[in-house]
């Protein structure tokens, strides 16, 4: 794959020279007020949070720059409060710079959150590890002795149970190694996973991302070509769109139209702002389906596991009893 070019990204971020220097100016006099407010936040964004501030307090153009291409999801938001005629002083401006920094606050730490539907699901396939493990590596060779001294035929189910117990005793280190490796692929590389390996709705996570910050550098006044290009940036770094290129193939039928339709700028900016808050509430109901899907499969596959090594465990006993009497 080509690499980005660095130079046009650069060239089209250091147009929003004029808003970063208004962001710093209007930004840099609320420090106290966006430090409190990162004071709430967890660890992880707290840390992220305070860069912020002290980009904002050093009043360097080159380093917001960095930041911005970095992190534009604190950024680009905050350029909105930053348009031309905004200015240290007049009280409106900061508040609009505060306002919009807490509604950068809510939403990150709303995203952060993604993984909360997950954690049912990952306990319990937790506990089926925890239990097979515990009856394959300590309850099944206890068995495995018992039935030997008695030199009887085994049930099939039995004898798959005997060789899985041997496997994890004998192969267990391979089998981590293998896990780890195909968990490092798996974050590593996972854009280049064919779609039907990805979680769904990535479509819809990037042309909601694109509209928004879309829609946000519109908002202030950014020229369009400009806020296209820093748009497309920030979804994708290794595209960057200009006037003359295709749009992103990631790109909804609905964006598209936004950005090729012929309409005024504030129409342009209230229908990408709907567009992005559409694809956000799409995107959660495509994924709705790991926290009312997963759980459920989870406890299924737990109780099917438990339920045939059980059973593969007492058949032969069962066996032995019926002939003894």
């Amino acid at each position: 794959m080509a690499p980005p070019d660095t130079t046009a990204v650069s060239a089209a971020t250091a147009a929003l020279g004029p808003w970063l220097g208004r962001a710093l100016e209007v930004g840099g006099g609320i420090i106290p007020a966006l430090r409190a407010l990162g004071a709430e936040l967890s660890p992880r964004r707290r840390a992220a949070w305070e860069e912020l501030c002290e980009t904002l307090a050093a009043g360097d153009a080159s380093r917001a720059s960095r930041a911005l291409e970095h992190d534009p999801d604190t950024w680009i938001p905050l350029l909105t409060a930053a348009a031309p005629g905004a200015t240290t002083g007049d009280g409106a401006s900061e508040a609009a710079f505060l306002a919009r920094a807490v509604d950068v606050v809510v939403t990150e730490e709303t995203k952060s959150r993604w993984w909360l539907p997950l954690v049912y699901p990952f306990l319990v396939t937790l506990l089926a590890v925890a239990v097979t493990s515990f009856l394959a590596l300590l309850v099944v060779p206890e068995f495995e002795k018992i039935l030997s001294d008695f030199g009887m035929r085994l049930p099939l189910i039995t004898e798959a149970l005997i060789g899985f117990s041997h496997f994890l005793r004998e192969g267990w280190g391979a089998l981590l190694a293998a896990a780890a490796v195909a968990t490092a692929l798996w974050l590593t590389a996972g854009r280049w996973w064919p779609s039907w390996l990805r979680l769904p709705g990535g479509r819809f996570a990037q042309s909601g991302r694109f509209a928004r910050f879309a829609a946000d550098l519109l908002a202030a006044e950014v020229p369009q070509p400009v806020a296209f290009a820093v748009a497309s940036h920030a979804v994708d770094p290794q595209h960057r769109m200009t006037a003359a290129d295709e749009p992103p193939r990631w790109l909804s039928a609905t964006v598209r139209h936004a950005l090729d339709g012929t309409m005024t700028a504030a129409t342009r900016v209230r229908l990408l702002d709907r567009i992005a808050t559409c694809h956000d509430l799409r995107l959660a109901a495509s994924r709705s389906w790991l926290s009312w899907c997963l759980g459920p499969v989870a406890v299924f596959v737990t109780g099917l596991l438990v339920f045939l090594m059980v059973l593969a465990l007492f058949m032969p006993l069962i066996k032995l009893l019926t002939d003894l009497s």
